[in-house]
């Protein structure tokens, strides 16, 4: 396949196909199309594999229905091997030559960081005389930082993406009968069974739509190496590989634990600001999301262990070492990803008690959450009440929730409110 061919491969809409597009439309999308008509650059971040290049087949289609020419929109893969080595500038020149479009024209350009000398050519055509929007993705929330970060200051927005939501999960899997509260309540069981299979499976748009159980566990492998390998090993200056495998190895196996670098150097056998930079590398790349302690002290949350959690729960399923299966674990992981996909700025709280999550907004602690399996003996009952209500009080709240697998209840305690729900239904009214 020659340049042109290449090129040609990757834009289908140019020979009006009338099937390219087979996507759900995800719940961030409205937002997405918002800042399209903006004049900045519009990066879009996220985890391998988690939909970067359907949302931008969507923002495409938008275009065309729009009225948009089809020769005026481009769409390139950078991660295709006959583009390697060929700057921004020169495949778009090349685009010029094969599609000769006119008025503004729209350049989408997947994994971004493949190309070299990136941010210098998007500055170029972004400060040149034509109109056009560009909007760029890649697997690195470093994207706009380092030394030519300053080359696109003020030209850019971000938006994260995340695998699927419990609600895009449902209708992938051809749910159709909406999310009221009456139909949800009609339908639990059916419900709860698929919620317990994203639950372990995880969200990942191809694992969700696999039937194959196998072969959802052989995706999920796959993704989690292909983020060890070319998204940090392929980038970043590791020597001791081995090591570095181990403790990511060990992070995914202990998701939802405390840890301090620390504390693990030991345990690993490697240097504490060794380890540092592979969580640095391994958060960068979206496989580890982490959780500070709350406190008004900047320097009493630097030295408090951090939490750690996976951007999916299937990887905690498939590539971590595990005994027996910890449905609590599975369920705060879930949680603090529904959370973080909301864009909730989230702690951990420990004072007397443990609270899992407290969620800031312009400063303020607005809620608390505590995650756990169930709540059916005493003993797990009075300390999930007590760990949620010490953050209440702590911070003037009259109301806070206990996420569970499936109770529901109204828990009123010393003048406060709290909401026990599944976190199956709390997926959904949050994604509402």
């Amino acid at each position: 396949m020659n340049l042109f061919e290449s090129i040609t491969f990757w834009n289908p809409w140019w020979q009006n196909e009338s099937d390219w597009l087979q996507a759900v439309e995800r719940e961030d999308i409205d937002l997405i199309r918002e800042l399209l008509k903006r004049k900045e650059i519009l990066t879009i971040t996220g985890v391998r594999r988690s939909g970067k290049t359907t949302i931008l087949h969507l923002l495409v289609q938008g275009l065309l229905n729009e009225g948009v020419p089809p020769r005026n929109i481009l769409h390139l893969n950078l991660e295709d091997p006959a583009f390697t080595g060929i700057s921004i500038l020169t495949l778009y020149e090349k685009y010029l030559e094969l599609m000769n479009p006119d008025e503004s024209l729209y350049l989408f350009l997947d994994e971004i960081q493949e190309a070299g000398q990136w941010q210098r050519d998007l500055r170029k055509l972004y400060d040149g005389p034509r109109n056009i929007k560009m909007v760029i993705t890649g697997s690195n929330s470093s994207l706009l930082k380092g030394d030519y970060a300053t080359l696109l200051t003020g030209r850019t927005l971000t938006a994260e993406i995340f695998p699927f939501s419990f609600r895009e999960a449902l209708i992938a899997s051809g749910w159709n009968k909406g999310f009221e509260r009456h139909v949800l309540l009609a339908n639990k069981p059916k419900l709860l069974h698929q919620f317990n299979e994203y639950l372990k499976e995880g969200g990942f748009p191809e694992v969700v739509r696999e039937p194959n159980k196998k072969l959802k566990t052989l995706l999920l492998k796959e993704y989690y190496n292909s983020i060890l390998t070319r998204d940090v090993l392929r980038r970043y200056p590791i020597r001791q590989t081995a090591r570095y495998e181990a403790a990511a190895h060990y992070l995914i196996s202990n998701a939802t634990s405390p840890f301090s670098p620390k504390g693990l150097s030991p345990i690993l056998g490697t240097a504490q600001h060794t380890l540092e930079e592979y969580l640095g590398y391994l958060e960068d790349v979206y496989l580890f999301l982490t959780v500070k302690h709350f406190s008004y002290s900047v320097r009493q949350q630097l030295t408090y262990p951090r939490k750690i959690y996976s951007i999916d729960t299937g990887f905690i399923q498939s590539v971590s070492f595990k005994f027996s299966e910890d449905i609590g674990k599975l369920l705060e992981n879930l949680v603090l990803t529904e959370l973080k996909r909301r864009g909730g700025e989230c702690y951990y709280w420990k004072g007397k008690k443990e609270c899992d999550f407290l969620i800031m907004e312009n400063s303020k602690v607005t809620t608390a959450i505590q995650v756990t399996a169930a709540m059916n003996d005493q003993t797990t009952r009075k300390r999930e009440i007590a760990g949620v209500m010490e953050a209440m009080t702590e911070f003037g709240l009259s109301e806070g929730y206990i996420l569970t697998l499936e109770g529901e209840e109204t828990v009123r305690e010393n003048g406060c409110t709290i909401h026990v729900l599944p976190v199956w239904r709390w997926c959904l009214i949050a994604s509402a």
